[in-house]
């Protein structure tokens, strides 16, 4: 579950700020899913439901939006949350994940799982679950791998399985951590050398970098929003997705990864 707030007026350390605080359903994982649900394929969500009323209004969301979740679990404990903190430009200023129950999407779980993840086209994997969960799952998939990062924190998770990915969409300070590269371009191409086929690397505001053997793109945004920014990572995930899913171009996923992200921001702005 997400806890977003975002100040009306210029945002004041160490007081207490006039604004909006927001409660949805959120995860980079289901986020994504949503929004592929949302562009017209089917999609389904391996991940980990707690026992609490939280995990109730995540599974009635799922099932409005047209998630599939039966091959979802439920484990004793709180729900995973996400609390973020915006600046008035809608930018994520800080924020703090309690992910524990990820703890229980297990190797047994994926390899349980592994028969039906093979069936679909694509998988999107998250850094979220353990490394060895991660690590089983590159090492036994047999569709492509486009993996989110998520936050710098759980890079170590996915360093080892770089070569057996499909894709990669970081953002820029998570690609930096990769790579130890500092441009855009030149992070994008040095997570490809390290046998990723394609990279995405946000570039927020500024766009995005996307790289494969052939060549290196960076694309601006169209459109800047002053709504929260927190979601639109994961529709661009959610665009790349459908577009690798749809056999399209590295540069035609980004394309369509960005138009997906400004639709989503032009969603928030409206509500």
């Amino acid at each position: 579950m997400d806890i977003l707030g975002m100040p009306d007026g210029k945002l004041v350390e160490k007081d207490s700020n006039i604004g909006r605080v927001l409660l949805r359903p959120g995860g980079v994982g289901r986020n994504i899913a949503e929004q592929i649900v949302r562009l017209g394929c089917a999609c389904s969500l391996l991940t980990a439901f707690g026992t609490d009323s939280l995990a109730d209004a995540l599974c009635a969301s799922c099932a409005r939006k047209g998630i599939d979740i039966t091959h979802a679990l439920t484990a004793e404990g709180n729900t995973c949350v996400y609390l973020c903190l915006h600046d008035e430009t809608g930018d994520m200023v800080a924020a703090i994940n309690d992910m524990q129950l990820t703890r229980y999407l297990t190797v047994e779980y994926a390899a349980d799982s592994m028969q039906f993840i093979n069936r679909s086209t694509l998988c999107v994997l998250d850094a979220n679950p353990p490394a060895e969960t991660i690590r089983y799952v590159a090492d036994h998939a047999e569709v492509p791998l486009l993996l989110d990062p998520v936050s710098c924190a759980k890079l170590d998770k996915i360093r080892d399985i770089l070569p057996r990915l499909a894709a990669i969409k970081p953002n820029i300070l998570e690609a930096r951590k990769l790579t130890g590269e500092r441009d855009a371009a030149s992070c994008a191409r040095a997570l490809i050398n390290k046998g990723v086929r394609r990279a995405f690397v946000s570039l927020g505001a500024e766009g995005i970098c996307c790289a494969d053997r052939e060549r290196c793109d960076i694309l601006p945004v169209k459109h800047f929003s002053p709504a929260a920014k927190t979601g639109a990572g994961d529709a661009l995930c959610a665009g790349i997705a459908v577009a690798m899913a749809s056999g399209e171009s590295t540069l035609e996923c980004a394309e369509y990864g960005m138009q997906c992200a400004a639709d989503f921001l032009q969603n928030e702005e409206e509500q």
